[in-house]
């Protein structure tokens, strides 16, 4: 009568040896060194564009067709986050606030 757990072992070694080779195929296409060049100079280049545009007085456009007023003061790393000043809403005017990037559709700056 045939070991179940022998083969059942062996097969599930096959899958593990399948994973590790396909996970390591992949990090080496991500790590290549042009893909790393290239996501260093975006990144570079992206970090300049917000320290750029730091104090400059800006309009969010949003959804619910809603316009807003503030001065850019910065973001969180992930960018998922945009840290304002002198919010100006139809309701009224916040000193700070924090506005979710997946609430914006537009960011408007005069002349950067």
């Amino acid at each position: 009568m045939p070991n179940s757990n022998s083969s059942s072992s062996s097969a599930n070694d096959e899958v593990k040896e399948e994973l590790r080779s396909v996970a390591e195929a992949a990090a080496n296409e991500f790590a290549t060194p042009d893909k790393q060049e290239a996501r260093a100079f975006l990144r570079e280049r992206f970090l300049r564009v917000i320290t750029g545009i730091v104090g400059k007085p800006a309009k969010f456009h949003l959804y619910e067709n809603t316009s807003v007023t503030a001065e850019f003061r910065g973001c969180d790393i992930d960018f998922l986050e945009l840290y304002v000043r002198n919010l100006t809403t139809p309701l009224g005017t916040i000193p700070e606030a924090v506005l979710r990037t997946n609430d914006v559709i537009l960011l408007e700056m005069e002349k950067v």
